[in-house]
Formats: structure tokens, sequence, C-alpha cells
């Protein structure tokens, strides 16, 4: 299809896909009644409906309809049938759920909520949790995925059982416990770009209530996605490896020991391949404006080499004491990260500004919860939370815009954060439940060290013209504390045995933060969210049919925004927003028969900066590094935020807020058919759509709407071997997961068409 517009290919897709559905569904009804005795199909009940899925969102186990929350719970075998190997790929199956990257960091954003930027020590406006334990650095939020149980997608403010940085949500990854039979399973697979993956999973009893399981997966590109041309080799690699493994004791009927190690390793240039795009400015340089440009692409003329090289590590200890009246529950943990990165910032051939870093954190955590051993009429539950996070920066930043200087920033930042929490569920009658809680969180930011030099190309310090800032550059605030109260009341209300409306308010925040990158500015304050929520959700067609619907109404205060220009660049943090966020969200799952399931869901969001900036207010949006748009005013000298240089405002009042698409749909198809006696044969279809979307304030870099497919088909001998056929992005869809403004404007496209082979085992 080589020389078809991307829009001609996307409507021919589109097309085929449309009609191939509705083939197979008008096949349907004469296949339903052949197979409607059948057994065995995957998530089913015992007349081929769906079966419940339970979730711990309320940090207890519940049925997911009886939640007053909107939720996203993505089974392991929904995650093995569409490929979703890592947490970044969940976009595929949450509407809600949107991703970026920044650098090496994984960036979540859930119905518009978005973080701006994944710099050492910056966390996320979605708090992602791997078996309780948070993951404070957004360098290890993009997790690969092997021994998962399920994926829960929490929508909307979780402040109160989940704390500080949920504003936008929370991503909750459950991994399997070990049961009491020897299991062992894996795969092996070869993919185009010369890729060789695998995964391993065991899981044994060591002796009467002791199991353990330990689970491998890795990865080996022998050929990049794309060509630097200016250094004749080839980039866009991603090679990992990881380790995970848990020992569970149950010394008695009480009590359960839980303790679990991991161990991940990558070393790619996959996140970090910039590729310069100049974008034409719309008619009239209006405000908000749409611009048009090329797709990053995957290759690069880049002159300076691209690296990350990630390990981390963590081990915890999580004990579980029933007493009787009530259960107590304990996490501890301990995690510790290397970051070292290099890339060329402005991905051209003349090297513009160029960074080099090393960034080390570690993470210290404890939990107590105590819950109600009865649920009815109340149930309760009281805890505590305890994080010591350590963040280190040593930055180099270098290249033409520095006129023969270097820049060096050395900065340490420290999170000391105590929290409290209680929540409770009261049943006014056998229909109507009311839950309410409140969190208290205190967190004290320190910055001990923190300054930038302007040096030589020796690393002396460079003699700067007279009236210029002091050299090297200090930390105005090397302290600040944040005590923050945050709130849910939900009222849920049964409409029979398999449907319920609800209807919840929330209120969370996002902690208040030093800038590592620019430590001689004062730190942000905490973003504020209230959130308005009502909902159905509903089991229909004698449970053929799960239907979950949620409208929302977000107000949000204190927006953090970060803006990157001058020259040479200076990176500079603030509050400078408003945000008003209007949407909804459908999802359902269908069992057509016991033998084919289709989930899709669909999220609309109107979110935009209600109120930011706007001409001699002294407020100023972010704006791209482009000398010719004449709607933004230009700033010489100090500016918000403490950095100094030239930097491009204006009114971003009425723009869209970066990363949050107005229409996205997502769709995936499932269909087993039996060959032989104990053969089978498994189809798996996924589809998305996402409608255009900016990545800065400005609304002058957006992304255009695109269509991904992909599709595999697997063919199971019999309970222990298979093989599977896979393509992802079947359309080799272009489209770009990060731009930015910085030294210019810079952009990394999306993974290109891929497909392979897997080999799949079970004992």
């Amino acid at each position: 299809m080589q020389g078809i517009s991307s829009s001609r290919k996307r409507h021919w897709l589109l097309g085929a896909a449309a009609i191939g559905l509705t083939a197979t569904i008008g096949m349907l009804p004469g296949q339903a009644m052949a197979q409607s005795g059948a057994a065995g199909a995957a998530n089913e009940t015992d007349n081929g409906g769906l079966a419940d899925i339970v979730v711990t969102a309320q940090r207890r186990e519940e049925n997911l309809r009886d939640v007053p929350i909107s939720i996203n719970a993505v089974t392991s075998d929904a995650l093995n049938n569409l490929g979703i190997k890592d947490t970044n790929s969940l976009v595929q199956s949450v509407p809600s759920l949107n991703f970026t990257r920044s650098g090496p960091s994984g960036i979540f954003v859930i119905r518009g909520v978005s973080t701006p930027n994944g710099a050492a020590g910056e966390e996320g406006s979605t708090a992602v949790y791997v078996d309780d334990v948070y993951m404070p650095d957004l360098n290890q939020t993009v997790s690969k995925f092997n021994n998962i149980e399920r994926v829960e997608v929490l929508n909307g403010p979780q402040g109160t059982l989940f704390g500080r940085n949920a504003t936008g949500g929370a991503i909750r990854i459950i991994t399997r416990d070990p049961g009491d039979k020897l299991e062992v399973n894996g795969q092996i697979g070869y993919a185009n770009y010369e890729t060789i993956s695998g995964q391993a999973y065991i899981s044994a009893p060591l002796a009467e209530n002791v199991g353990f399981n330990i689970a491998f997966t890795g990865q080996d590109q022998g050929k990049g996605f794309g060509f630097n041309s200016t250094l004749n080799k080839r980039t866009r690699q991603d090679d990992y490896w990881s380790l995970r493994g848990k020992l569970v004791i149950k010394p008695s009927d009480t009590l359960k020991i839980t303790l679990a190690g991991d161990y991940y390793y990558t070393n790619n240039d996959y996140a970090l391949q910039l590729f310069p795009v100049l974008y034409s400015l719309p008619s009239g340089n209006t405000p908000g404006g749409i611009s048009t440009g090329p797709v990053a692409g995957q290759d690069t003329s880049a002159a300076f080499p691209s690296l990350t090289r990630i390990r981390a590590w963590g081990v915890s200890g999580k004990i579980e004491l029933d007493l009787g009246f009530a259960d107590l529950t304990s996490i501890t943990s301990f995690r510790k990260l290397r970051n070292t990165s290099s890339f060329d910032v402005d991905g051209r051939a003349a090297n513009l500004v160029s960074l080099e870093y090393f960034a080390p954190s570690s993470t210290f955590q404890q939990e107590l919860r105590l819950s109600s051993a009865t649920t009815d009429p109340l149930s309760w539950q009281l805890g505590a939370f305890y994080m010591h996070n350590v963040v280190q920066q040593d930055q180099y930043q270098r290249g033409l815009a520095f006129r023969g200087f270097q820049s060096h920033i050395v900065a340490k930042g420290v999170t000391d954060s105590v929290s409290l929490f209680g929540e409770a569920t009261y049943n006014i009658s056998a229909s109507t439940h009311l839950t309410g809680g409140v969190r208290w969180t205190s967190d004290n930011r320190k910055l001990p060290v923190g300054f930038v030099a302007t040096e030589n190309p020796d690393g002396s310090l460079a003699a700067l013209p007279p009236g210029s800032p002091p050299n090297p550059r200090t930390n105005a605030i090397s302290q600040k504390t944040y005590s923050e109260v945050t709130f849910r009341v939900a009222l849920r209300q049964d409409l029979g045995e398999n449907a319920n409306i609800y209807a919840s308010v929330n209120r969370g925040f996002k902690a208040g933060q030093f800038n590592l990158q620019s430590p001689y500015d004062p730190p942000v304050a905490p973003v504020k969210i209230m959130a308005y929520e009502a909902g159905i959700k509903a089991n229909l067609l004698d449970n053929h049919l799960r239907l979950n619907i949620a409208g929302f109404h977000y107000d949000i205060d204190d927006y953090q925004v970060r803006t990157s220009a001058g020259n040479p660049p200076v990176s500079a943090l603030f509050n400078a927003a408003k945000v008003k966020i209007d949407g909804f969200d459908i999802n359902l799952e269908a069992a057509v028969t016991n033998r084919f399931r289709v989930t899709a869901g669909v999220s609309y969001l109107n979110s935009k900066y209600s109120q930011f900036g706007s001409p001699g207010s002294g407020v100023f949006a972010p704006g791209s590094y482009i000398e010719s748009n004449t709607w933004r005013q230009t700033v010489t000298g100090p500016v918000l935020g403490g950095g100094v240089g030239t930097v491009l405002g204006g009114n971003a009042t009425g723009n869209r807020t970066a990363l949050s698409p107005e229409f996205t749909f997502n769709a995936n198809v499932n269909y087993n058919l039996p060959v032989g006696d104990k053969g089978e044969l498994r189809f798996t279809g996924g589809y998305s759509h996402k409608s255009r979307y900016y990545f800065e304030p400005d609304n002058v870099l957006s992304q255009p709407d695109y269509d991904v497919f992909s599709a595999s088909v697997e063919y199971m001998h019999n309970d222990r071997f298979g093989i599977e056929l896979f393509m992802k992005n079947i359309g080799d869809e272009q489209y770009n997961v990060q731009m930015v403004t910085a030294a210019g404007q810079s952009a990394i496209s999306a993974e290109p068409q891929t497909y392979g082979v897997n080999l799949k085992f079970k004992y």
C-alpha cells in the first residue's frame, strides 16, 4: 500500500474491519445454537455468560459491579490475547487512558489529568502500584508483564485510599500468588527487526503451606526501527530483561506472609531518539489554532548518540493477620533505581543542545491497614502510610546553543510523606449504601543540594558578563512542607440484583515539588482537584452483557505546567492555570456466545484551561519557540517560576489541555474455534482510535487523529503446546507519542508495524 495516503489507508482498513466484523456477527446465531451447551471457554459462567470480576479497588475484595468507582479491569487472559506486554500498551484496551514519554519516563494520563514532564524528582498524576507498592519514580511506571493476575485502572481521583498523586486515577498491577501445584509455562518468540523475546513462569509448593513463584521476561532487538544518517548506525532499539519472585508462607489459618523481590534492566534508545519537526503556523497566527506538520518517523540525523540504561530493583514484605474482629495488613518495601541517559534534544545534525545525566533514586515505604472483618451493615478500614524518597540528579547540557560553555545542574531532592486515612461503608438499607472517607497527608520536601553552574569545557566556572545572575545559581528555598486533607463521599443505589447507580464527590491533590532541573526556582504548589461523578453499572441479558457508564466533571486549581524556552533553553515548572474537564466513559463486555467475546469502550473529554494567562497579566502560558508566532508576547528578563531568559507566552484560556483527545474508542474481539478433540484456534483482533490531541498548552504541536489495528491467531494443539502468529499496528500507522518544544521542536514516533511468531508451552 505504499504511496497511498495515511487517511485513505485508515478508511480502507476501517472498512475491511467493519465488513469482517459484520460477516462474523452474521454467522453467530447458528453457531450459538450449536455451541450453547459447550463448556470450558475462558471467563464464562455455566450458561455461557460473563463471570464476575473481583477487584480490590477499595482495598478489599469486592465484585466490580458493587464498587462505586469507574474501573477498567483487564485480566491476564485479556492481556495475553491482545499482546499487551507492558503498562504503556494498556491504552489499547482502556479508552480513558493515554500515554506519553518524557525521555525514559512513562507518563500516564487518565481523563485528561496529566503531569507536565517526567524529569528526575517528578511524580505522576496517575499513581502506579505493583502489589500495593507505590512507584514514585516515573522511570518505573513502564512495567513489563508476565506473571500478572490482572490490572485495574481506577478512573478519577483516588486520594483517600491511594494518597497524593492519584489526581487522575490509579493503575494497580496485581501479580499472581503461587499455587499448591507445580505450574510451568512460557513462550519463545521471534519478530521482525530481528527481535527475540522470551517469558517463563514457574510456581511450585516448597512444603505444606509454603509456595514460591518466579517469572522472567526479556527481549533482544537486533535491529533498530530507524537509522541515524549522521552517526551511521541503526537506532530505536529496546533490549531488556526482568525477574520477579514471590514466596508465600501460611504458618496458620490466621497468618499469611508474602515476600517479594524484582530486578529490571534495560539498555535502549527507544524513547530518546528525537526527530526535528517544522510546523507552519495557522492562518492569522491566532491562539489555539491547529498547525500541521510531519510525523517524526523512525530515522534521524541527530548528532549526539542517545542511550538509556536503567537498573531497578526492589524487595517487599506483606503480613496479613486475622485478628477476629478485623484484618491487619502491613506492607514494607524498599526500591532503588539508577538511570544513566544521554540524548540530542533538538535531533539535528548540528548539535544545538544535548544532555547527559545520572539520576539515582531510592524509596522506603511502610503502610499499615486495619479492616473490619464484617461488612454488613458497616465495613470500615483505617490506615497509616509513610514514604522516604531520595532523588539525585547530575546533568550536563552542551551544544552550539551554549556558545562554547556547558551547563552543569546538580540537585538532590528528599521527600518524607506521612498519611493517616480512613473509610467506611454503611448499608442504609439492603439496597442503599453510603461510603465516606478522609485522608490527611503531610509532605516535607527538601532540597539540600541544588545549583546550576555555567562552566568552561574543562569544568571550571565561566566568567559571565556584568549584570548576569550569580554563577553558580543556588536554590532559593531548601525546604517546604505541604499538608492537605482529601475526602470521598459516594452513594450507591441497587436496582435489583444485577444493576446499580452511584454518585460520588472526591477531593484530591498532586503534591507540590521542587524543580530539580532548575533548582534555584521556588517549589510549585500542589494541584487541587474537585471531582464529581455519577454512573450506572449493570449485568444484562442473563449476564451476557456487562455495561458500565460514568459521567464526570472536574475543577482543578494550580495546575502544574512546565515550559522550556529561551536560548539556551531554561526549564521552568510553575502553577499558572485553572482547568475544567467534562466527559463520560462507556465500557461494555459481551458474551455473544460462549466462544465469542467483544469488549469495547468510548471516552469523551472536554478538557480546557478555564483560566491561563492573558496579555499584560504577568502570567504567561508556555509557548513554542517560534519567533514568527505574533500572538505570543515576548518577555525578556525574570519570568514566572524564577527563570531568566526569553520566554514566549500568551493567553491560553480556552485551549485544550495537553494529552486529552476529545474522543477515544477501543474495540477488541476474541473468537475460539474447536479443532479436533483437544485443539483450538483463537482469533483476536484489536482496534483503537484517538482524535486529535495536543502536547503543549499553546495547542500548536498536535497529533492528528489516528487508528491502530492489531490481530493474532493462536493454535493450541492441546493444553500444553501452542503457536501464535501476531501483527501489531497492521496498517503501519505513523503517529507521535511525544512532541516537545526545546531548542526547536522535536518528536518521538510510535512503534511501526511489527509481526512475529510465539511458541507457547504449559505444564
